[in-house]
């Protein structure tokens, strides 16, 4: 089906229907209700019109209220409803800027007008949309070029980008970016995959290393760094620099970042340039072990069983203030620190070590060009300048309307803002929400967590990766029922699974077994037979 709707949904002229055919799904229950209360009302009242009338007409104006409200929210919360009202909004746009071509017809009645649209396609998915325009030529073909800024703002959603291919010109946006909102306690960290901010986001640290935050005051920007830490602290090590004293403090009593986290200037000064010399000391444990396997060139840290560093200096610009007013017989001074931290930023990426740098808002004179040239993804949240747009997301968002967002409904939003890589288009996004503190607690989280510590000279012992029950139904967002099931049908088929959880090899079998289950639509019974057999 998908192979035969390929560009979507093609516009029609009926589209322009649209509306009245939703309203009357939401109506046609109500109106059903309506006449069969009449009828009684008609039995009941006989003879008494007056009243009959009075009470009808009370309860239609009770049941247009009610199919109205409920149509107004279908169009929000239902996708099926939400969907086919985008594609009347699209045939609106075209009809509206008369992009349509008109002839004619001869009929029995005499000669009417007949529209026809050129091949435009709008194909929906849950977190994405794409609009097809066709060119080859025809008298829209320079429009159709220029549109998909206009589009955006139609759909109220995110272009990422457009491609030319077999006449056809395709736009391409991010849609219903709150939808994809995780909860801070599902942020995730894998070298492989990178740090899940979202269930669309997903900050792949190894290729495009370093973070730069701003957000407004209140805009969420604490909450969005602790929810880094709960995969980031899984994952690796994680240095703290706090300038402000306040937000991380509190967390240098825990094991897992016992002496990891800074505040005194001249402790955060020497803290950055002794990181600098632990990047190069990992350098020099990456070439003796390639050099040990016969390497002919060095591969990346994690080949070499080396865990990732995480620096996170949260409110950068009071750092560099604070260096610039140490006294001249201090331990440290501004240059050295800056040329420790230039150093990581730029040479941080294949020895695993990666800067986070968090601030309110980006001023011209905050971050010299060479810091802003190589931390590679950028996330605004809450209220900022119109100069922090700029500056983090650059000449390719120089058209885009950024937009800051206090509410929704009567609701305050917090973390809302813009995410995009250097180079890109930035489009809208949602922090991970702070869960309900009863069921979650940043401090007891980072409390359970083991504490990583700084390689050996030697080389590490290689622990194959173990996947608890409650890891793998995450990571394949099915319900524990699925896997029970799975589990007796691989053992039915003499497949054995290890025990002590899931190895990274059963993950992918697992991952395999559903995948085409949901492509073929075969049973889960017929799927793992045909897979095991193939295997064994």
């Amino acid at each position: 089906m998908n192979k035969i709707f390929a560009k979507g949904h093609r516009l029609r002229n009926r589209d322009r229907f649209i509306p009245y055919w939703l309203a009357s799904i939401v109506g046609v229950p109500f109106l059903l209700v309506f006449v069969g209360l009449c009828y009684g009302l008609y039995f009941t009242l006989m003879g008494q019109w007056v009243v009959m009338g009075g009470i009808a007409t009370v309860v239609l104006l009770i049941f247009v209220f009610i199919v109205y409200k409920l149509y107004v929210k279908a169009l929000v919360k239902i996708p099926f409803f939400l969907h086919r009202y985008r594609e009347f909004l699209l045939w609106r746009f075209m009809f509206q800027n008369a992009f349509y071509f008109t002839k004619q017809v001869k009929s029995s009645n005499g000669t009417r007008t007949k529209t026809k649209f050129p091949k435009v396609y709008l194909k929906q998915e849950k977190y994405a949309l794409s609009v097809s325009f066709q060119l080859e030529g025809i008298k829209f073909q320079d429009r159709f070029l220029k549109i998909g800024g206009e589009l955006e703002t139609m759909f109220s959603a995110d272009m990422m980008g457009n491609t030319d291919e077999k006449a056809f010109i395709t736009y391409h946006y991010a849609i219903d970016s709150i939808r994809s909102r995780i909860s801070a306690k599902e942020v995730q960290a894998t070298i492989e995959q990178g740090v899940k901010l979202s269930e669309t986001d997903v900050w792949d640290f190894v290729h495009d290393p370093h973070l730069l935050v701003a957000g407004g005051i209140g805009g969420g920007k604490t909450v969005f760094l602790r929810s880094l830490l709960v995969g980031l602290l899984r994952l690796g090590r994680v240095e703290i620099l706090d300038p402000k004293q306040a937000d991380f403090v509190s967390l240098e009593k825990l094991p897992v970042l016992k002496g990891r986290v800074t505040w005194e200037t001249e402790e955060m000064g020497q803290r950055l340039i002794d990181i600098n010399s632990k990047m190069d000391k990992r350098y020099e444990l990456m070439r003796q072990r390639s050099e040990e396997r016969g390497e002919e060139e060095l591969g990346a840290f994690y080949k070499y069983d080396c865990d990732p560093v995480f620096v996170l200096i949260d409110e950068f610009p009071s750092l560099v203030s604070a260096l610039e007013d140490l006294p001249m017989n201090s331990s440290v001074n501004y240059m050295m620190v800056m040329s420790a931290l230039k150093q990581i930023i730029l040479k941080g990426r294949q020895a695993g070590f990666y800067v986070i740098i968090s601030t309110q808002n980006v001023k011209a004179d905050d971050l010299p060009s060479t810091f802003k040239d190589n931390l590679m993804l950028r996330i605004t949240l809450g209220r900022v300048s119109s100069f922090t747009y700029d500056t983090l997301f650059g000449e390719e968002n120089r058209n885009k309307q950024f937009k800051y967002i206090e509410k929704i409904g009567a609701e305050r939003i917090f973390g809302r803002g813009y995410y995009g890589v250097f180079g890109r288009p930035a489009k809208e996004f949602y922090a991970p929400l702070l869960p309900d503190s009863k069921d979650f607690n940043f401090y007891n989280d980072f409390k359970a967590l083991e504490r990583k510590e700084e390689e050996e000279g030697q080389q590490k012992v290689s622990v194959e990766k173990r996947y608890k029950q409650s890891e793998l139904l995450a990571l394949l967002s099915v319900p524990r029922s699925t896997i029970k099931k799975i589990e007796e049908l691989l053992k039915d088929n003499q497949y054995q699974l290890t025990g002590n959880g899931y190895s990274k090899q059963e993950l992918e079998l697992f991952r395999k077994i559903l995948s085409q289950r949901d492509e073929t639509g075969q049973t889960l019974r017929d799927v793992v037979s045909e897979i095991v057999s193939t295997v064994v």
